[in-house]
């Protein structure tokens, strides 16, 4: 007979959440699988979120299923007094596969990668890399379109080209908008000083709904809940610079005064709630910023509650027009 394993973070591969790692997502039985992309070609600053999935998934260690003197499956959230994940499969897909540069080639397999997890009919959650990585999983996602986009980050990311660059971190808004089974797209968390006004007027002549971090901080989640409109289906990419530095300093762009995480995850638990989430990225952890680890922590923890609210979300109670007043 064996005998039980206290299975301590700091044992065992660091699997995401020390969970199954699988290979090939169909047949596998899973209702999300985790997909690392550890790509980091698209950056014009500071280099290094190729290594963001394996430092989010060694913090995810901290927050395994099945530690010493628990046999419940999923997490217990105090702040709701709710078990989430307790009935929901979720393994590690590990990575899409990478090819210093050649950006065809990437991009393909990350497309290629996702379109399979689609197949097994899990939901993608995937671990960045830059931000450019977003545009290849959402084309990934074509047999779940239409549906909006919602956009958590520091930054609009609608730049159309750098010097003939179109495939870089600061694109893949726009690229993922000229998909033609993209719809709404929702930016909230914009802020700082290096958005360009020709841009910005290219998001809005498109009809992407803009929401500035100082109209979250001033009114509350509410405001930007309030402006995302009602489709039954959205894809969900995250920069975590979205938060404010002091949370997250593990990154190649931070801005100062960001969202605080209560506000990002009351958006992501309330956005899960009115509908249904085809999958979602976290992007732009970077180690080599992040002596502490702090930011991949926080990543990781972002992770794991946007994958409990996505499958808590289709068995809640729904809260559409719950905001109508709050901004």
């Amino acid at each position: 007979m064996q005998e039980p394993r206290a299975n301590m973070a700091f044992t065992g591969i660091a699997s995401f959440a020390k969970l199954p790692v699988v290979e090939d997502p169909v047949g596998a039985g899973a209702d999300a699988v985790v997909l690392g992309v550890p790509y980091d070609a698209g950056i014009g600053f500071r280099p290094g979120t190729r290594f963001g999935p394996r430092a989010i998934r060694d913090m995810s260690t901290r927050y395994a299923f099945g530690e010493a003197g628990s046999s419940e499956r999923g997490y217990f959230d105090i702040e709701t007094g709710e078990r989430m994940l307790d009935n929901v499969t979720v393994v590690d897909g590990g990575d899409a596969d990478i090819l210093y540069l050649d950006t065809d080639y990437t991009f393909t397999r990350i497309t290629t990668a996702v379109a399979r997890i689609v197949q097994s009919g899990a939901v993608p959650a995937v671990l960045g890399g830059d931000h450019s990585i977003t545009f290849p999983v959402v084309r990934g996602l074509e047999a779940r379109g239409p549906f909006g986009l919602i956009h958590l980050d520091a930054h609009l990311d609608f730049k159309d080209t750098v010097a003939g660059v179109t495939l870089g971190n600061s694109s893949p808004i726009r690229r993922a908008s000229e998909l033609p089974f993209v719809t709404e797209i929702v930016s909230i968390g914009t802020r700082g000083i290096r958005t360009s006004e020709v841009d910005l007027a290219a998001a809005r002549a498109r009809g992407n709904v803009i929401v500035t971090a100082r109209e979250v901080l001033e009114r509350g989640a509410g405001c930007a809940l309030s402006r995302i409109p009602d489709l039954p289906r959205y894809y969900l990419t995250m920069d975590i610079d979205v938060l404010d530095p002091s949370l997250a300093p593990g990154t190649g762009s931070p801005e100062p005064d960001g969202l605080p995480y209560r506000y990002v995850k009351q958006i992501v638990s309330e956005v899960a709630e009115r509908f249904e989430i085809v999958g979602f990225d976290l992007v732009e952890v970077n180690p080599y910023l992040d002596p502490a680890q702090v930011t991949a922590l926080v990543g990781a923890r972002l992770a794991v509650e946007t994958i409990g609210a996505i499958f808590h979300g289709r068995t809640g109670e729904l809260r559409r027009n719950r905001h109508e007043q709050d901004c």
